[in-house]
């Protein structure tokens, strides 16, 4: 049974209505107003509540704010065919070649959420899944972006070019700035993986290759924080646009 923690996570699941709640676990004693309309929030739909010291909890995962909800049932996924179904409401997809770190993959996610991404994709292989800690990384975000594995990236690579969409893959040095590439259509932003960048067969894929100015190169950034970076600069050019 897949389960979530913390209190944004477990509120934005119930706020997203995207599975069965199985059973809520919060700490015993007194609760705060967030715990409370957590607790709320199970009795409405029904789902049982538990009350456990917090070591029972520490049992289970660290970092849980005095709540665990266990999930009986994920809502089904979505296909990157139904999304495609709705252009008007998708012209952004990230791609995530190989993040194998899931705060990393969760940081990321916050992020497509916050800047209107139509679905995250990664590889089957090779990528962290959506896991607990991803999620509450994720601060709410996995329960409002759907997050897509696929067997073969370079054919869904392939499937969107078809679909009218260009694709963008960043690299740390010899890429064009990011700032000069138009970016406000139909498009695909690629990321690589956190210690070897995107896949030779991602990066032959992409229409053009970016990169982010930085004072000090060597340094570079954290993946989660250069696609933050990335999906600000597209979200500027759009906003510009309009």
């Amino acid at each position: 049974m897949e389960f979530v923690y913390g209190i944004h996570a477990t509120r934005n699941f119930f706020s997203a209505g995207n599975g069965t709640a199985g059973r809520l676990l919060l700490k015993s004693g007194n609760l705060g107003p967030r715990l409370r309309e957590i607790e709320a929030d199970a009795l409405r739909v029904g789902c049982p509540v538990e009350y456990h010291d917090r070591a029972a909890l520490d049992a289970i995962t660290t970092n849980h704010q005095g709540v665990v909800l266990y999930i009986d049932e994920v809502a089904q996924e979505i296909s990157l065919e139904q999304l495609l179904g709705n252009r008007s409401a998708c012209n952004l997809f990230l791609v995530l070649d190989g993040i194998t770190d899931p705060r990393n993959l969760g940081a990321c996610i916050r992020s497509a959420a916050t800047m209107g991404v139509a679905a995250v994709i990664a590889p089957k292989n090779n990528s962290a899944p959506l896991s607990p800690a991803a999620v509450k990384t994720a601060c709410g975000g996995a329960e409002l972006v759907p997050y897509l594995q696929e067997a073969n990236i370079g054919r869904t690579l392939d499937q969107l070019k078809e679909a009218g969409f260009w694709v963008v893959g960043t690299v740390l040095e010899g890429g064009e700035p990011l700032e000069s590439l138009d970016l406000r259509g139909d498009l695909v932003l690629v990321m690589g993986s956190e210690d070897k960048g995107m896949r030779r067969i991602t990066r032959k894929a992409c229409d053009h290759l970016a990169s982010i100015p930085m004072v000090e190169t060597a340094l570079g950034l954290n993946v989660s924080v250069a696609t933050g970076i990335s999906l600000y600069e597209i979200a500027r050019q759009r906003r510009l646009a309009t």
